[in-house]
C-alpha cells in the first residue's frame, strides 16, 4: 500500500511541477510585452520594462514588503549570489524602480528601497496578472471552480509542510 501511495504522490508531484510553471507563464504571457503608440502610457511602459525578468518583479515585491533591504539580505531572500543581486539592482536603478541609501549608523552599508514608480509598476503588473487569471477562471464551470477552491487549502498546506 505504501508503494502505491508513494507512486501516486510521485505522479502528482510531476503533474504539479509541469502545470504550475506553465500556468504562471501563460498568465504572464497575457501581460503586454511591447506597447504600440496608441496604447502607450507611462504605466504600461513600466510594465513592459519590468517584465523582462521575473526576478526583477520578485526583488521589487520583496522591497515593497520589507521597505528597505541590504544587498546581502536581498541575495539571501532570492537565494542567489550577491553579484546577481547587484546586477539586478543596477538595472532597476537605471530604470528608476529603486533607489539606494547609505545607512545612517554605518555608512559602509547600503540599503535599497523601491521608488514610487517601482511600487506603482508592481501594483499594475499584479492587477494585470489577477485580471488574466480571472479571465481564465471565467471559462471554468461551477463544479470545476468548486474543485479548485477545495484544492487551495491543500496547496497552502504543501507550502507549509517541512520536507
Amino acid at each position: 500500500m505504501a508503494e502505491h501511495l508513494s507512486f501516486h504522490a510521485s505522479d502528482i508531484a510531476d503533474d504539479l511541477l509541469d502545470l504550475l510553471p506553465s500556468l504562471l507563464r501563460q498568465i504572464r504571457a497575457d501581460i503586454p510585452r511591447e506597447i504600440n503608440s496608441e496604447q502607450e502610457t507611462p504605466e504600461l511602459r513600466d510594465i513592459s520594462e519590468l517584465r523582462a525578468t521575473t526576478g526583477q518583479i520578485r526583488l521589487l515585491r520583496m522591497l515593497i514588503t520589507h521597505q528597505r533591504c541590504t544587498m546581502q539580505e536581498l541575495a539571501d531572500q532570492l537565494d542567489v549570489a550577491p553579484p546577481t543581486v547587484t546586477a539586478m539592482i543596477k538595472r532597476l536603478l537605471t530604470q528608476g524602480f529603486v533607489e539606494r541609501l547609505r545607512d545612517e549608523q554605518d555608512w559602509r552599508v547600503v540599503r535599497v528601497l523601491p521608488t514610487e514608480r517601482g511600487q506603482r509598476a508592481v501594483s499594475l503588473y499584479d492587477e494585470y496578472r489577477r485580471a488574466n487569471l480571472q479571465r481564465r477562471l471565467a471559462h471554468l464551470n461551477q463544479e470545476e471552480l468548486a474543485h479548485l477552491r477545495a484544492a487551495l487549502p491543500i496547496l497552502r498546506h504543501i507550502i507549509e509542510v517541512e520536507p
